[in-house]
């Protein structure tokens, strides 16, 4: 099948939507399907084995050179990987509409994976006006889109009951792993710790993905402080910090040097994938700080997932998008997202490890059994994912590599 996947951002350009576009296209590629790439031009050189066109995907200027870059690729279908913010200021790229439909017009089927829905009127009231236009843009993507798959249960079955006529085009389609796994041996693993000035005894903590403030990364460095107390604990910040604002990691750096533990605070900064699994399969203990408790939308929780990583989460309220999971089976559950219960949950799984060993194994057992890429994105699929509900297809054949190209309207 020939697929050109539409992502706004892409690597080098550092974005959660980007990486995970990125691994989607590579396991595409080697699930036999011939896979374009049409994205924005990056300021560094790009590292991708498959075909790239480049474009400028800003605004109503991008729609011609956007639609003459996927008519010259000839592509069987279009996947959109889209978060709404990456691509318009307030919400809603009305263009990315037109663009949508003009492909629906020519016959070329477009599947869509959206990754951000329209903002909580109840949390934001003052901005209801950009509310209103941004469900009104996801009713338009939904209209133009053969399917449209969501990374959270809940988001997928509000849409169905605001949208019951279009309940078949849409799929809940969790988030997988953007790490791929590079196993270690048992000495290569203490050789890693060692180079990084961890001693027998020690434990790592670790938390990975974009730092943003609503994370609650200063929770968990103050649980670590307290952790401290009692237990030789270091934490290891693994993330591109480049792309977060300069204030909030001034702030955490902050946070570490009150709570006495700047000392023991890695910040490696950008890493590549081989990097990150290394350090992954190094650390204790990893925690998922952010107070809402998304599993299945963060490919940060995916990738410890899938290297079978103990992990401390929050507990959501109401549970519907933890539905997967089970407390003390698969992952360490905490009420709330504060230092105190951070900590506890750190604490009580170091201190059982026939406990903490049982947890990772399942989780990575789950990991391979519902969220590996070989579900999300199967070969042959005419859409992406675990459906809601199911459609299958046959198996394509045909893997394909082409060049990187400029196309245009994209800069030199």
């Amino acid at each position: 099948m020939r697929i050109m996947l539409l992502t706004k951002n892409f690597p080098p350009r550092t974005c959660g939507v980007g990486d995970y576009a990125c691994r989607l296209a590579e396991e595409l590629s080697a699930a036999g399907s011939f896979v374009t790439v049409l994205t924005e031009p990056a300021d560094g050189p790009r590292h991708f084995p498959l075909g790239m066109l480049e474009v400028s995907l800003r605004g109503w200027r991008a729609l011609r050179p956007a639609l003459n870059a996927i008519a010259a690729s000839s592509p069987e279908r279009v996947q959109l990987e889209y978060s709404a913010y990456a691509w318009s200021r307030w919400g809603a790229a009305w263009w990315l509409n037109a663009l949508l439909f003009r492909l629906r017009r020519r016959g070329i089927p477009v599947h869509v994976g959206l990754h951000e829905i329209a903002v909580s009127v109840r949390r934001h009231p003052l901005h209801a006006p950009a509310i209103v236009a941004q469900w009104l843009h996801v009713a338009l993507i939904l209209a133009a889109a053969e399917t449209v798959a969501l990374n959270m249960r809940s988001r997928a079955a509000l849409l169905q009951r605001l949208f019951p006529w279009w309940s078949d085009k849409i799929r809940y389609r969790p988030n997988s792993s953007t790490i791929p796994v590079v196993p270690l041996t048992k000495i290569q693993r203490e050789a890693f710790r060692s180079e990084r000035g961890i001693v027998p005894g020690e434990i790592v903590v670790a938390a990975f993905g974009l730092f943003h403030p609503a994370k609650n990364y200063e929770g968990l460095i103050e649980s670590v402080a307290l952790l401290r107390r009692s237990v030789p604990a270091r934490l290891w910040m693994l993330g591109n910090f480049a792309a977060a604002s300069p204030l909030y990691i001034a702030r955490l750096k902050q946070v570490a040097r009150k709570a006495g533990v700047e000392d023991v605070v890695w910040w490696p900064g950008r890493l590549d994938s081989a990097d990150v699994s290394r350090a992954l399969q190094a650390v204790d203990i990893f925690v998922l700080p952010q107070p809402d408790g998304h599993l299945t939308r963060s490919s940060a929780f995916m990738a410890a997932a899938a290297h079978g990583l103990p992990v401390v989460a929050v507990r959501q309220p109401g549970g519907r998008d933890q539905a997967e999971f089970s407390h003390g089976e698969n992952v360490w559950l905490v009420p709330r997202s504060t230092p105190q219960e951070i900590a506890a949950a750190i604490r009580a799984l170091m201190n059982d490890r026939a406990l903490s060993t049982r947890m990772s194994r399942n989780l990575s057992a789950l990991y391979a059994e519902r969220f590996d890429w070989n579900i999300s994105a199967p070969a042959g699929r005419s859409d992406l994912g675990p459906s809601h509900p199911g459609v299958k297809s046959a198996p394509e054949q045909g893997a394909t590599v082409v060049t990187a190209t400029h196309v245009s309207g994209a800069k030199p």
